[in-house]
């Protein structure tokens, strides 16, 4: 009996090591491609099975979201550094989203995508614009939160404020919560009460406990991770990429130049080899690459640059997710990337009128994408196409059959560049240090 209790625990043991190591999803991706492949039917019957496991992953970050952002501004705007690190917030994703918004449209003018297509790619997507009209438009007229466009941009900001956020917190609306945490974090920071430590040392209690139960779950990651990849190549394939292979290259490799100069600044910032950041960097890329939520990748973000690479804890708690949240580097750098290949596909030409336009214009309809999904997400672009005089009627159904295929990339760029932000902006733990003296708004 004592040696089969051993045995037991031996193998539970075992097992929870091979889930821990970081090498065990090479088999489940493969499975999962496998199985997408070649076994559709039964990739179907795993979707509610990976569908699953993306809520378990998501069921914890909202706490964490709120615990991390409240404690985090409270104790800055408490710290003599407040007015250092609010300017240094501002800077940098100003000039990541512009950064971001111009090599997407630089990249995509210079391969001309949109203007080399040969005869048979243009037939091709004729014929998946006309086979897919009507399926369409019942998606637009059956969506009841579509929002006109002239009003998305003043919906946006209605949208930050929360009528009840223990509502906002119940619905899972992102947005909303974090501008409550923001606020809420920002008052209490300015509170002279004795015990407002003991308030934040409870949201850090909160937010460590949060983390917890998601390193849990990701202990069955390899798992998740074939069942998402299975279903998700089973119901998309790959025949789109011939019809609109040339785009999809130049959106992939526009991304590929992205990560890698936010792979540098994450280098430069840190005091390590590039190795080990690019290694530390890999869980959150790969939960980005196949849950297709940035939102879930907040835990394994503040993680790697907090604990692994040494960044100031409270700094990365706070700008982590306000980067990846608000500021939306993927759908900026999507948005820029696609309104240059609609301005080609209709033989108009680029000058430095419209690039400006599509370069300040994508930084808008990004930002304005933060908590919208599917097709939502997609009908923002007109923000950018109105201006330049282009229908996006024509293009939206080409955008929506090939978003399976740009969506896990999107969110790669989206996490990882918010990642490169917060690095920009943080400093190690060895010179930055938040002190809770109470400070004079200045304004």
């Amino acid at each position: 009996m004592i040696k089969k209790k051993r045995l037991n625990g031996f193998n539970f043991h075992s097992l929870i090591k091979v889930l821990s190591n970081p090498w065990s999803i090479v088999p489940g991706i493969l499975l999962g491609i496998y199985l997408g492949i070649f076994q559709k039917n039964f990739s179907q019957v795993l979707t509610p099975y990976g569908e699953l496991y993306l809520q378990l992953l998501k069921m914890c970050v909202l706490p964490l979201l709120f615990s991390a952002i409240t404690m985090s501004v409270g104790r800055l705007m408490g710290s003599d550094d407040a007015n250092k690190y609010v300017k240094r917030i501002l800077t940098v994703f100003l000039i990541g989203l512009v950064g971001v918004s111009a090599v997407a449209a630089i990249v995509t003018a210079l391969s001309n995508p949109g203007g080399n297509l040969d005869d048979s790619s243009l037939t091709a997507l004729g014929l998946i614009v006309n086979r897919a009209e009507l399926d369409l438009e019942i998606s637009l007229n059956g969506e009841p939160n579509i929002i006109p466009q002239e009003a998305t941009l003043i919906s946006f900001l209605f949208n930050l404020v929360p009528e009840n956020i223990f509502a906002s917190l119940s619905e899972g609306n992102a947005l909303e919560t974090l501008f409550f945490a923001i606020v809420f974090g920002v008052a209490m920071g300015y509170l002279k009460e004795s015990h407002k430590e003991d308030v934040f040392n409870i949201f850090e209690m909160v937010f460590k406990t949060s983390n917890l139960l998601i390193d849990w779950i990701i202990l069955f990651l390899p798992i998740g991770l074939c069942c998402l990849l299975a279903s998700q190549i089973a119901e998309t394939g790959f025949g789109i990429l011939a019809a609109m292979k040339n785009f999809v290259i130049i959106v992939l490799l526009a991304f590929f130049i992205i990560n890698i100069i936010s792979t540098f600044v994450v280098w430069q910032r840190a005091d390590c080899s590039l190795w080990k950041v690019i290694i530390t960097l890999k869980k959150p890329a790969i939960l980005a690459l196949v849950t297709r939520s940035s939102f879930t990748c907040l835990p394994s973000s503040i993680s790697s640059l907090a604990e692994e690479l040494n960044f100031n804890k409270q700094t990365v708690n706070l700008v982590i997710p306000l980067a990846i949240t608000v500021c939306r580097f993927g759908p900026v750098a999507y948005f820029a990337a696609t309104s240059v290949f609609v301005v080609q596909l209709y033989n108009n030409q680029l000058n430095l009128s419209s690039s400006m336009i599509i370069i300040m214009a994508s930084i808008l309809a990004g930002m304005a994408t933060a908590g919208a999904t599917g097709i939502l997400t997609l009908t923002v672009l007109d923000l950018v196409l109105k201006p330049l005089g282009l229908p996006l009627e024509a293009i939206l159904v080409l955008l929506i059959a090939i978003d399976p295929i740009i969506d896990p990339f999107r969110t790669l760029v989206i996490v990882h560049t918010g990642i490169a932000a917060t690095a920009a902006i943080a400093d190690s733990k060895q010179s930055a240090t938040f002190t809770a003296e109470p400070q004079t708004l200045e304004v």
